[in-house]
């Protein structure tokens, strides 16, 4: 089995580089590409950089380079949602969409859908069974290109556009990195951790980083045991 994990930032994989061995390096349209082996299967770690249009073109990197993969698994961080998620919550995302994707003036589209896409993304089924257990929460991610500070902007987008979803984070990546693989067809999942609450201080995101990052690795060692 071939199982790639793939970070937004480098410190999101840095702990994985310090537990498993990757003995070969390849680089490729500015990615790196670390190669290694974990609980009998073969790792691929790599990171994206930040945004919908990085991941993307990581995504496309990763699947010219190694087509036959099993399994694609997004790891890191994230926003959370105040009253739904505290901070340090292992977290995994049963849907995904665009907070800032409008083709509303086309009665068949629904707010956070793409044109030519289904209205939400979903995650590889058994990935996300294999998590129960170790996550806090599953629920809806919206991405798009912004870093929200503000809990009332946030809560406003959630009531009028997405009133009847779970929704628990907001990220700048993860729903791209799902639309990518449902087009290129690799089954894909997410595991992340809470590092920050949107609303509160910056300075929250910035202690929580490194070792919600450490724990977001942590857990999915496990989970690379279980799957």
């Amino acid at each position: 089995m071939t199982v790639a994990i793939v970070g937004a930032m480098a410190i999101e994989i840095e702990y994985l580089l310090k537990e498993i061995n990757c003995p070969e390096k390849i680089e490729k349209n500015g990615y790196t590409f670390w190669l290694g082996d974990f609980s009998d299967k073969k790792i691929i770690l790599t990171y994206s950089g930040v945004g919908k249009v990085a991941a993307a073109v990581l995504a496309t990197t990763l699947v010219n380079l190694f087509p036959d993969l099993d399994l694609v698994i997004n790891i890191g961080v994230a926003g959370g949602i105040i009253g739904k998620t505290k901070i340090g919550e292992v977290i995994s995302f049963n849907r995904y969409a665009y907070y800032d994707a409008d083709a509303t003036y086309f009665p068949k589209y629904v707010r956070g859908q793409i044109p030519g896409c289904p209205a939400y993304f979903t995650p590889e089924e058994n990935f996300l069974k294999v998590c129960q257990g170790i996550i806090s929460h599953e629920g809806m991610v919206l991405s798009g290109d912004a870093f929200f500070t503000n809990n009332a902007e946030i809560k406003q987008v959630i009531e009028t556009h997405f009133p009847n979803e779970n929704v628990i984070s907001l990220d700048m990546e993860s729903t791209a990195f799902a639309q990518s693989f449902y087009h290129l067809q690799i089954p894909f999942g997410s595991l992340r951790v809470i590092s920050d609450l949107i609303g509160s201080a910056v300075s929250e995101y910035e202690e929580n980083l490194q070792p919600c990052a450490y724990l977001a690795c942590q857990s999915l060692l496990t989970v690379l045991g279980k799957i």
